[in-house]
């Protein structure tokens, strides 16, 4: 059984900032029941005042803040895009670039291809682009991680640090990227400069996804071993290894990182950060991707009293997108609830203290071949009152061929998830697409929804591009380069410090098991 090793204090030095205690602890049942139980508690703020004493030398340290869970509130919700940007690889190498606003006349959706080139040498395996949409990575499994200026459509450079195919990209920050690859490493890049900071090692095979906490500061991940792995990348170390039995595909938190969601090939398992497993749901045919979802019960975001709630949405083989309710009850207030002997029930719903409803309400339809990517995205949409109507856009994208868009908040999802609370034979509401772009026949296979231009209406056909090419938007890429000001230090100053604490380390960091050593408590 695999056993995690906290990572090593800093030597008596007061750091620029606190970094995050994360406990782990296993318990030895079988191979099934191992359970890890992970606490990670942070806090944003700097200067903290509390000190530690130190190797016993007398020397001081800054104590490790502790990190809050805040759930996001409506009324935070800043103005947004205009327009937002679906950005499509596939097995063809090629990339595609569709813009999509709404008409404040017709309230429709409208779908305006800007791009569509070859953008490498190979199949793009994933893409992804940076909070304000100014970054887009593109990974290829010519083991290359292409960037791009999304705004000014231009490419910025190619990223050679990984030895096999891309598996993944993310954004945690507009001011870094983390990648994994077949190579079994992950890597955290600063977008500043495109400099590495970190090359995470731990998994023994290829890792198949990444995602990052909401707070930035955990990451998990899980391989062709058949693991799931913590990350603390504030140290850029690994925290914890559990054994997840078979090979999961995707790993995914929720919005308010209470909890997360591991995808296998035949089920979905939902688990809460310490660990518990809280619904199984599976299928006889197959799941190929899923994400998270808040969707807004009140008309508008600017009222900070309604509650949101969660979907879950999954893309399976059949070419539908399914859309599940999540209700966790009192998954935040279970930390401390177990069994005396420590076993959780594994059983639907959690582990009796959790009351845990995961309900199918919703079928997005469109497709005629399975689904490989899904994404979405916070969106205004105008009105031809001049009042914006608040809605998560979703796309998908076939084997088809087609990328199709999807307006969460037409759909009345809130009266529906009522008539399922009160029925256990309620109707599953269908939805058609409401507008889709047909690539003829291109075999897509990822997908991001990206913020477009704020005050744009979108492109007229005169503006249409074949390919990436320099567009003048100097004031854009200002505000982008404040915001990267702000956040680059939040790894940064880690690694440094890391780094000079135990030279021989550098930034090439291995997740260190122990066979002996019992850090159960």
């Amino acid at each position: 059984m695999a056993k995690s090793k906290h990572p090593r204090q800093s030597k008596g030095r007061v750091l620029p900032y606190g970094k995050p205690q994360v406990k782990v602890s296993f318990d030895s049942a079988g191979s099934k029941s191992h359970k890890t139980s992970i606490a990670v508690k942070s806090e944003a703020t700097q200067g903290d005042k509390h000190v530690a004493k130190s190797n016993g030398k007398g020397k001081e340290k800054a104590a490790a803040p502790e990190i809050e869970l805040q759930t996001p509130q409506n009324g935070s919700q800043a103005a947004g895009p205009s327009t937002f940007i679906i950005v499509a690889g596939s097995y063809e190498k090629l990339l595609y670039g569709i813009e999509g606003s709404y008409s404040s006349s017709t309230r429709e959706a409208e779908l305006k291809p800007i791009f569509i080139f070859p953008a490498h040498l190979a199949c793009v395996k994933a893409v992804a682009a940076s909070p304000g949409g100014k970054w887009l990575a593109t990974g290829s499994e010519d083991e290359f991680v292409k960037v791009w200026d999304l705004r000014r459509r231009k490419e910025v450079g190619s990223l050679s640090q990984h030895q096999g195919s891309i598996t993944s990209l993310h954004f945690p920050t507009s001011a870094h990227l983390l990648t994994t690859s077949t190579d079994s490493t992950l890597s955290l890049f600063r977008t500043s400069d495109w400099a590495l900071l970190k090359s995470l090692k731990g998994h023994s095979g290829r890792v198949n996804h990444v995602d990052v906490h909401p707070t930035g500061r955990v990451a998990l991940s899980v391989g062709k071993d058949k693991t799931l792995k913590m990350w603390d990348l504030m140290r850029g170390r690994g925290a914890s290894s559990l054994p997840l039995g078979e090979e999961a595909e995707l790993v995914r938190f929720s919005p308010r990182g209470t909890h997360f969601a591991v995808l296998y090939p035949r089920k979905i398992e939902l688990y809460s950060l310490t660990m518990k497993l809280l619904h199984t749901l599976e299928t006889k045919s197959r799941f190929n991707t899923l994400l998270f979802a808040s969707l807004p019960r009140a008309a508008y975001f600017e009222d900070p009293d309604e509650e949101e709630m969660e979907m879950l949405f999954v893309g399976n083989e059949k070419g539908s997108t399914e859309g599940y309710w999540v209700d966790l009850g009192d998954v935040e207030d279970d930390s401390e609830e177990e069994d005396e002997d420590g076993d959780q029930d594994q059983e639907e719903g959690g582990s009796g203290s959790i009351n845990v409803d995961l309900r199918h309400i919703v079928t997005l339809t469109g497709h005629s071949n399975r689904i490989k990517a899904i994404s979405s995205l916070r969106f205004m949409v105008p009105n031809q009152h001049d009042v914006p109507r608040p809605t998560v856009l979703l796309t998908s994208v076939s084997s088809d061929g087609k990328i199709n868009l999807y307006d969460l908040g037409s759909y009345n999802l809130n009266n529906l998830i009522e008539q399922h609370k009160g029925s256990a034979t309620a109707e599953i509401s269908t939805h058609d697409p409401v507008a889709s772009h047909d690539t003829k026949g291109t075999r897509l296979t990822c997908v991001f929804l990206a913020e477009g231009r704020k005050g744009a209406t979108g492109l007229g056909e005169s503006e249409v591009k074949q390919n990436i090419g320099p567009d003048e938007d100097e004031d854009d890429d200002d505000d982008g380069e404040e915001e990267e000001e702000e956040e680059e230090d939040m790894y940064d100053q880690a690694s440094d410090d890391d780094q000079e604490e135990e030279e021989e380390d550098g930034i090439e960091v291995e997740l260190e098991e122990e066979e002996d050593e019992d850090v159960s408590e």
